[in-house]
């Protein structure tokens, strides 16, 4: 299950740190520190599976190269106890895919880091059990009369912005599980504030794993283990004790489905299985319409929940009238309009799927596989359609240096389809691809 994990150090020329050798350790690359003479090679690593550099609009181009921007930092910084540049590390929630790794990181540095004038060099190591990224930024505001840096922000230090970045980091991360159609939830509160009856762990450390694999088991380890034992009893002793209670008394749970008979007109049994994970869906479902409001913003007018023959759905209404239906793992499109491509393939990508599997017209399938190259998607996984030479030569004009090969029908998992049953994105999944019905 996903863990809330968010943690800010300083690296300090105090305690002997080298910017360039954090930036270098944590990118997997080969950089020269020209301040000490030294190379700092860890290309070796294969963990990173992505790395990049974001910066404000008023940021000179060299400040994007990565050795010159700690080079750079380190010739500024002529203290002997220099605050260097500042780490934050995340974990990544395991239930979302790379591609939501990704766009999660993305809308938190740019909303919570870049809009407050820093440069983030991000870089995501995907371990295996344990995906994490670090962001290493920059402590100076930028100074475009002598294109570099001027003074340091000491409000990026307070208090109050680490709380912020905590909270944040949460609220992105639960509106990333929500679309993705994961229940999991993090909170960046203590356990005592959240109102838990429950011991928090310790931290384990690089240092106790390594010893893990060495076949011996630290005392902190050791410590962890007795704790989630304790925490277990404790949370079977209130689930005896709930299940104790008088007749006519009523769980939180059991509230909340009464509450939700009134205002859904659901009639549903807790103990039901199969109605109870309509319930859940329905619970869900409240959280879900204010997400697709907040990303779809600019291009739609009201999201609706509706029936249709083939299930519940919401239902986008787009600015100019089109309309583009969510039915979760498919998504679908009324009538082929740019406007509906543009949100439909957007929603894909909002949803993490990593290919395509369209049907419909043949106008509808150009629309929408030109404007999935365009959103990211791998011309490869983009099944039941053959690109004409037309749709290459206006591919090529925007991004001259993708090749495609000449059979794109080689995944078959996701299909896009109008709403009148002539046109598709939906999902036949052949392979371990998201599904998509458009």
């Amino acid at each position: 299950m996903a863990i809330y994990h968010l943690s800010v150090k300083l690296i300090t020329r105090t305690t002997g740190k080298s910017a360039v050798a954090a930036a270098a350790y944590r990118a997997s690359e080969k950089l020269h520190d020209r301040r000490c003479g030294k190379t700092f090679d860890y290309s070796r690593k294969k963990e990173v599976t992505y790395r990049c550099i974001f910066a404000p609009p008023n940021a000179p181009q060299w400040m994007k190269d990565r050795e010159q921007l700690w080079n750079h930092i380190e010739n500024f910084e002529s203290r002997k106890d220099s605050q260097l540049c500042r780490e934050i590390e995340v974990a990544l929630p395991i239930e979302l895919s790379p591609s939501q790794h990704i766009i999660l990181l993305e809308r938190f540095v740019h909303t919570q880091l870049i809009s407050k004038g820093m440069i983030a060099d991000v870089c995501i190591h995907n371990k295996k059990g344990n995906p994490h990224a670090h962001i290493l930024l920059t402590t100076r505001e930028i100074n475009i009369t002598c294109d570099g840096f001027g003074k340091k922000n000491r409000d990026w230090n307070s208090r109050e912005q680490l709380e912020e970045w905590r909270e944040q980091w949460a609220k992105h991360c639960n509106r990333r599980l929500s679309i993705a159609t994961s229940k999991s939830r993090i909170d960046h509160r203590s356990l005592h504030d959240q109102g838990l009856d429950q011991i928090p762990t310790v931290h384990v450390g690089a240092n106790c794993h390594a010893m893990d694999k060495r076949g011996i088991t630290s005392k902190r380890k050791a410590l962890n283990t007795l704790i989630k034992e304790k925490n277990m009893s404790n949370e079977k002793s209130k689930q005896l004790i709930a299940s104790l209670k008088l007749e006519g008394e009523t769980s939180p749970i059991q509230q909340e489905i009464v509450q939700a008979k009134k205002s859904k007109n659901l009639f549903l049994n807790p103990t039901d299985t199969k109605n109870n994970k309509k319930y859940r869906d329905a619970i869900f479902a409240r959280t879900y319409i204010p997400i697709l409001l907040e990303i779809f913003a600019s291009d739609c007018k009201g999201v609706d929940e509706i029936e249709t023959e083939i299930g519940t759905c919401f239902q986008i209404n787009l600015n100019g009238g089109g309309k583009v239906f969510d039915y979760g793992s498919q998504i679908k499109i009324d009538s082929g309009t740019d406007e509906e491509v543009k949100v439909a393939i957007q929603l894909a990508v909002e949803k993490g799927w990593q290919g395509l599997h369209i049907t419909g017209s043949e106008s509808v399938k150009s629309q929408l596989f030109i404007e999935a190259v365009f959103s990211g998607f791998k011309p490869e996984n983009i099944t039941g359609y053959k690109p004409t030479k037309r749709d290459l030569e206006i591919i090529s004009d925007y991004k001259p240096a993708l090749k495609i090969a000449n059979d794109t029908n080689i995944i078959k998992s996701y299909i896009v389809e109008k709403s009148d049953g002539s046109g598709t994105v939906g999902a036949k999944e052949k392979v371990q691809i998201p599904r998509l019905k458009i």
